[in-house]
This record gives structure tokens, sequence and C-alpha cells, in this order.
């Protein structure tokens, strides 16, 4: 999923997608009246080749990325996954090279103010090293450190796609104690399921490490 939003001065993109996902970037930017052009910063969640297939059509944005992730979106480092390693070794990885992207890293939880809009960020380490929910106008945007699948619903980063599935999920348990202080309506995960934001949804989420969170 791409998600896209007009901000002051442009618009602003949260990951990239994968196939057709320069058609779907623009597509989603003509319904805002907008174009290509208009976008000014790009949010990626991690730097798995499924949410990073638009990056060249919107090269000239500002780009922000988890600091633990810079080396795998420059293609320094392979992914830990059994299944995207799998990926790359079928089909090469499409990536930006050093210094192509203006590229804004981080390593803690950070505040970005786009105009009179705030993003922020959180790491939750885990799925990839610098795996990153972002908090916009009220809904959390987890990439893949949240899943979601129609027999189980939601849960934690998926095993086989993640570095440490272990340490995702103790991301996670970390990250609901962070979000307290903030205001969160809803959150999405990058693949285009989202839930209101309640208990219900994190024992959803967490089972046991949820109840004893709360």
């Amino acid at each position: 999923m791409t998600y896209i939003a007009r901000i002051e001065g442009g618009v602003m993109v949260i990951d990239l997608g994968w196939w057709g996902a320069e058609d779907a970037l623009e597509d989603g930017l003509s319904e805002l009246g907008a174009s290509p052009d208009d976008v000014i910063a790009v949010f990626i969640t991690h730097a798995h080749r499924d949410h990073l297939g638009a990056w060249r059509t919107v090269r000239h944005a500002s780009f922000f990325l988890g600091k633990g992730d810079e080396e795998l979106l420059l293609g320094r480092e392979r992914p830990g996954g059994w299944i995207p390693r799998w990926a790359d070794r079928i089909r090469s990885r499409d990536l930006p090279k050093p210094g192509e992207l203006q590229l804004h890293t981080f390593a803690s939880d950070t505040a970005m103010t786009l105009g009179a809009d705030t993003v922020h960020a959180f790491p939750v380490p885990g799925h990839t090293p610098g795996s990153t929910a972002y908090l916009f106008r009220g809904t959390l945007f987890a990439g893949d450190a949240i899943s979601h699948t129609p027999i189980s619903g939601f849960g934690p980063a998926r095993r086989g796609y993640s570095d440490d599935a272990e340490l995702a999920r103790e991301a996670l348990v970390d990250l609901r104690t962070r979000l307290v202080d903030h205001e969160v309506q809803r959150i999405c995960t990058a693949h285009g399921t989202c839930s209101e934001f309640s208990d219900e949804f994190w024992e959803d989420v967490l089972g046991d490490d949820a109840v004893e969170e709360r």
C-alpha cells in the first residue's frame, strides 16, 4: 500500500509499493489533483522491496527512514528474513545508489514538522533493524511491524519475512507504552488493513503480552 496526503507546500507519501507502484502512485496523486512533482516528503516504514517500488518517480523528494535500514535501502546489506533473501536471489532489487536520494535517518522517537502537521516516527526494530511506525493525523502507519491475515487477524511481524520476530514482538509491547501520551485513533498495516486503536486491538496483536501490559 501507498498512503498519500496533502500537506502544506505539497504532498507526503508513506511507503511506495511494489509491482505497478508507479502507476498506482500517479493514480492516487491524480485523485488529489496532484502529480509526482508535488511530492515533497516520503516516509518509508522499512526497506523491503515491496515498500520501495516507486522511489524513482519521487526521488526528488526528501526521504525519511529508520537508521537501521539505511544500508538495506542502499543495497549494502541483504534482508535477514529468509523469504525476502530468496526473493533477492530470484530477482535483484532496484535500489537507489548512495547520494541519489535526500535521505534523512533517525535512531530514536522523532517528531518531524511539515507545515501545520507533525509526523511522529517510532522505531520498532525486528521485522528489519530500522522498521518504523509513523503517527500522522491520528493514524499510526505500522508498516509490517503489525501483520494481518483473514484467518488469524492482527499479529506481530511474521516469521520468515522478519530479521528477528521475537524482537519485533517486544518492540510492539514497548511501542504501546510509548503511545500513551499521543492521540491515536486508528492503526493501519502496510498491506491495507486498518483497525480502531483499542485494548481489544492490542489483545488481538499481542495476546497475553497485551493483557499483562494493561
